[in-house]
């Protein structure tokens, strides 16, 4: 029995050998904290958009990607249960950083930006309007804190901590790939709003993507026929859930009763995204 030696809010990481590790896509859904629900079908749902987006970009970054395919996985995720959520993976050394690239102003970069501070160090012009595309893409990283909570740093704190060489590498790879994606999914109807990647050094001293990359865990997908300058839009997510419990606080009572209305908008928006991008069906 391979050794569990992470549980994540959706993912549980496996210990295979010195070298390999397996990481199981689970069904769960969290916001601020692990709900009491699962999502059906969530987990496949990310591990294949990961694969998709992985395969796609290996020509400009390596990956940690060895396998999705269920029959080449340790004979434990071999079971019908972890059918297309498993990710055979590399074991990397990871750098404690959340790397976003935004493209457009939303979020917690409009929310700064309505206090009038930078972000990341960058400053914006000024009559920008909610979910208005900016100029450029803007490269944001933020720090991994243990207790969960990300801090905003500039790339000029980022270059003294990782070194200027692989902080500007970083960010030409991480400024491509979004802008690379973009493009892609304006041709299927979606605007990439932001994305955030993870990077690491492999055994071979080399950088890679790791952990996840461009799916609705990671990134904010709009409908680009609803979309509208100067107002919030609807992610291809849990943003509703995540809507609904801001609104009603997060007692036990309202836990524990969310409207299946809600929690089946979840399941049908991460099922359309996972179709639109990848042209194939769960």
């Amino acid at each position: 029995m391979n050794k569990k030696i992470y549980e994540g809010k959706s993912r549980d990481i496996y210990q295979i050998n010195d070298k390999e590790i397996v990481i199981v896509a689970t069904d769960r859904i969290s916001i601020h904290k692990v709900l009491p629900y699962l999502i059906k079908d969530k987990g496949i749902v990310l591990n294949k958009i990961a694969e998709f987006w992985f395969e796609k970009y290996k020509d400009i970054i390596g990956n940690h990607m060895i396998t999705t395919d269920n029959k080449l996985m340790p004979k434990q995720f071999q079971s019908d249960e972890y059918e297309d959520r498993c990710m055979l993976s590399k074991k990397v050394k990871m750098f404690p950083f959340e790397i976003i690239v935004r493209g457009y102003i939303t979020g917690s970069c409009w929310e700064e930006y309505k206090k009038g501070n930078d972000i990341c160090g960058i400053r914006l012009p000024e009559g920008l309007k909610e979910s208005e595309k900016l100029e450029e893409p803007i490269f944001t990283p933020t720090t991994k804190e243990i207790d969960g909570r990300d801090t905003n740093i500039s790339y000029d704190d980022f270059c003294s901590i990782v070194g200027k060489e692989i902080a500007e590498e970083i960010k030409k790879i991480a400024i491509k790939i979004y802008s690379n994606a973009h493009e892609f999914l304006l041709t299927k109807g979606i605007i990439l709003a932001d994305t955030k990647m993870e990077f690491g050094i492999d055994d071979d001293n080399k950088l890679i993507l790791a952990d996840e990359i461009l799916t609705p865990d990671c990134s904010r997908f709009w409908n680009k026929k609803n979309y509208k300058i100067g107002h919030c839009q609807q992610n291809y997510d849990r943003e509703e859930l995540k809507r609904y419990i801001e609104e009603n606080g997060l007692s036990e009572d309202v836990i524990n009763n969310i409207p299946s209305s809600i929690l089946d908008g979840v399941e049908k928006r991460y099922k359309e995204i996972y179709q639109i991008i990848t042209d194939a069906k769960i």
